[in-house]
């Protein structure tokens, strides 16, 4: 058996997902009216771990019953972070898994190349934290670069001692990174001086932009690398599309299908607030991509496009005389005015140094602009952005 095909496969794990009724016909989970569950898991790399196609993701967790929920229904996979609601995210994951721990999987994050620990207990400290507030023994996946930007974020000395520390301890299994600029670097999956520190990966990945990183997501997949996408959404404007008001789970399940087409693509997280949003998204596991969700992909693309900050572009950023934080800037707009999610918006704004801020864009003459390949109001977004999160 080949190696794309040991890692893809269906599984009716603990969820009676296949079931014959008197006709003796096979009842599809998928169909109208049926009870939504996953009914695809891939082998996360070489980690050993069988995930469900579709994760949690708790950047705005309202309950852990929707945790829980979720978990019912097949999910396996849930995805927190240390500054996600202020640790309260960590808490709700680990009191909706109460009970069955040991058959679901915890990823989880901390920033720390954003101010770099200077020695080991630093890390352990905020580790052992985050344990508590999930109320478990261990990790089973570890970032401890939370949305890095570029390679050099990668190299801490104290960071990586005090992953094999964890490890050691048994209070980690596996670690990676998280990035919000896939092409500068995914390629340090590849680093011979970090192959035991890279197991698995998370990216933002779409329709809109994700083919310009698939050739390094093949490499990184055939090195036995998990693959986690993020950010399947392209921006989550659908809300505020007139268009697509009454669409909308639509095309986000599109969006997610999408995502699942490409084989070396091993999960996809995206944010379950509401049970609605449990059902709607567990529901397109094991799906295919159909004409029907290209259409309406492409549409969503021909709305947005002069609109929607590329994620992997940072084009304007070099171009900036006061070195604003563009591409974050960008982002925690977005999670304000298209995801709806005000707090979070305003309080990752608020760890960006001050000179990282658009405080004088209002006289600059627009270099972004002009520098932008798609012909985005930049310095007119980042002005509206500073207004909102400040």
């Amino acid at each position: 058996m080949s190696k794309m095909n040991r890692r893809k496969f269906f599984s009716g794990i603990g969820s009676g997902i296949l079931a014959f009724g008197a006709s003796g016909l096979i009842k599809k989970p998928w169909e109208e009216n049926a009870e939504p569950r996953i009914i695809k898991y891939n082998e996360l790399g070489e980690t050993g771990l069988k995930v469900s196609d579709i994760s949690f993701g708790g950047s705005d967790v309202f309950s852990e019953n929707a945790v829980r929920y979720a978990f019912d229904l097949g999910v396996n996979l849930f995805d927190t972070a240390e500054n996600y609601s202020n640790g309260k995210s960590e808490g709700m994951i680990g009191r909706g898994l109460k009970g069955v721990r040991d058959k679901a999987y915890i990823i989880t994050k901390h920033p720390f190349h954003r101010r770099p620990p200077k020695k080991v207990s630093d890390v352990t400290e905020r580790v052992e934290e985050s344990l508590r507030r999930m109320e478990t023994d261990y990790i089973d996946v570890l970032f401890p670069y939370h949305g890095i930007n570029v390679p050099a974020q990668l190299k801490n000395d104290v960071v990586l001692e005090s992953m094999e520390k964890l490890k050691k301890d048994g209070k980690i299994r596996f670690t990676g990174f998280s990035t919000h600029n896939a092409v500068e670097t995914l390629g340090e999956c590849l680093n011979p001086e970090l192959s035991s520190f890279v197991q698995v990966v998370l990216f933002i990945y779409n329709h809109i932009e994700g083919k310009k990183i698939d050739p390094l997501i093949e490499k990184v997949y055939d090195a036995g690398i998990g693959t986690i996408a993020m950010k399947s959404q392209a921006g989550g404007k659908q809300g505020n599309l007139k268009s697509f008001v009454d669409e909308k789970q639509t095309y986000e399940v599109a969006a997610l299908k999408w995502n699942m087409a490409n084989p070396r693509i091993d999960s996809t997280v995206i944010s379950m607030k509401t049970y609605s949003h449990v059902e709607a998204y567990v529901r397109a596991s094991g799906q295919s991509l159909e004409r029907g969700d290209r259409v309406v992909l492409d549409n969503y693309r021909n709305k947005v496009d002069r609109i929607y900050c590329r994620f992997e572009c940072h084009a304007c950023e070099a171009h900036c005389p006061k070195n604003v934080a563009i591409s974050d800037i960008m982002r925690f707009a977005m999670y304000f005015e298209d995801y709806r999610e005000e707090k979070k918006a305003m309080d990752e704004y608020s760890t960006l140094n001050p000179e990282q801020k658009p405080d004088d864009c209002s006289s600059c003459s627009g270099y972004c602009d002009i520098a932008c390949p798609y012909k985005l109001q930049v310095r007119e977004k980042l002005i509206q952005a500073h207004e909102w999160l400040t």
